[in-house]
C-alpha cells in the first residue's frame, strides 16, 4: 500500500481520529451498548488461526543465520578460494531489477 504523505496538513490525523471516536460512540449507542465499562474484549484464535500462532513463534525463537550453510562458504573466503559467479549475480540483480518495471 503506497501512501501519499506530502499532502498532509498538521492536524490532518487528529481530525481523522476525531472522526473515527465519533463513529466509535454512535456504534456503542446503536449496539445498546451504556458505557457501563462492564464489557471486555476477548479474542479467541480458529484452529488455523491458532497454528500460524505457533508456526510464528517458532520462526521467532529460531537463529537469524543458518551457521551449517554459512561456514562453509566463511572457509572458502577465508582461504581464498571463494568464486564468484559474475554472470549469475548479473541475472540475479536484472530479475531483481525487472520485477519493479510494473510498480
Amino acid at each position: 500500500m503506497v501512501m501519499d504523505i506530502k499532502s498532509l496538513v498538521p492536524g490532518h490525523t487528529k481530525t481523522e481520529l476525531s472522526r473515527s471516536e465519533k463513529a466509535k460512540k454512535k456504534s456503542s449507542v446503536s449496539n445498546g451498548s451504556q458505557g457501563d465499562g462492564d464489557s471486555e474484549d476477548s479474542v479467541s484464535l480458529t484452529g488455523k488461526a491458532s497454528q500460524i500462532s505457533q508456526l510464528i513463534q517458532q520462526m521467532k525463537s529460531a537463529p537469524i543465520v543458518d551457521q551449517h550453510r554459512v561456514a562453509p562458504v566463511k572457509e572458502k573466503v577465508d582461504n581464498g578460494k571463494y568464486d564468484i559467479e559474475y554472470k549469475r549475480v548479473a541475472n540475479k540483480i536484472l530479475d531483481f531489477e525487472s520485477s519493479f518495471q510494473g510498480y
